[in-house]
């Protein structure tokens, strides 16, 4: 039962990574209007080729690839990948579809590239490089720090957090638990999902426990697989349900069972307990 089960749910992510990647594809070149299309094309570009990247790891999957001629069975990689997938899922709200006035848009953006350019100094002083566009990177980062500080949504900020942002520690400045409720995720949902794939990221004890006890090529070993494969289904829907708000006209090329899968991923993960 366990077998059919995991080879059913697979099936209906494999039918989510083709939507999602015609919906791409067929996006692909469009003139964007504002900042937030640029940012979505990327974003759900990443979460595409993710998914596929998953997909060549599961067992049973039309894209699975064998390593010289050999059936490996990789739950730690497929968990690290759904964790980058889910990663990549809140960015792309929290820049993209979250419903926020000019003056916020403006301030996470800023606080966006700024800690993109705090990452790329940061970088280049560990190894000390002498790169000559280091000074351009300081510059740049002094000019964000100016355009943060005149941001009203910034001033409207306690001092503590002022001074927690402008050193561009944090691109992000809502927590994942805080963009789930705005996303209509259960934050209980996200946080034993995101739980359960960081045992596999950090290498922890429960991780090592569970593949010490798997057995590529038996059944019973797609059982630690399926609700990973879950995972991914469920944050995949509600990157199609959201991108799709930017580009209403492909909503007619979704088959009926994607709009059902898609529904019933958004009812799952708001009301899981």
């Amino acid at each position: 039962m366990e077998h059919h089960k995991y080879l059913q749910n697979l099936r209906t992510l494999e039918a989510l990574c083709q939507t999602a990647m015609d919906l791409s594809i067929a996006t692909h070149g469009r003139e964007v209007p504002t900042w937030q299309e640029e940012y979505a094309s990327h974003i759900f570009g990443k979460i595409c080729v993710t998914v596929i990247s998953i997909l060549r790891l599961l067992p049973k999957s039309s894209l699975y690839v064998a390593t010289n001629n050999v059936a490996i069975w990789d739950i730690s990689s497929v968990s690290i990948l759904t964790r980058s997938l889910i990663d990549a899922y809140y960015a792309f709200y929290y820049l993209v579809v979250d419903k926020i006035d000019k003056n916020e848009s403006d301030f996470r953006l800023i606080l966006w590239k700024l800690h993109a350019e705090c990452e790329r100094l940061k970088m280049l002083e560990l190894i000390k490089s002498s790169n000559p566009r280091i000074s351009d990177i300081r510059k740049n980062i002094g000019q964000l720090r100016k355009q943060l500080e005149a941001n009203k949504f910034f001033q409207s900020l306690d001092s503590r957090n002022k001074k927690h942002y402008i050193n561009g520690k944090k691109g992000i400045f809502l927590t994942h638990s805080q963009i789930s409720e705005n996303a209509g995720i259960n934050p209980d949902y996200y946080k034993a999902v995101y739980k359960d794939l960081s045992n596999y990221v950090h290498t922890y004890p429960f991780s090592i426990s569970q593949i010490a006890l798997f057995r590529a090529g038996q059944p019973a070993s797609l059982a630690l697989f399926k609700p990973v494969v879950d995972y991914c289904s469920g944050y995949l829907c509600l990157a199609i349900r959201d991108f799709i708000k930017l580009v209403p006209d492909q909503l007619n090329n979704f088959s009926h069972h994607i709009i059902e899968t898609m529904k019933h991923w958004e009812y799952i993960m708001r009301f899981e307990e």
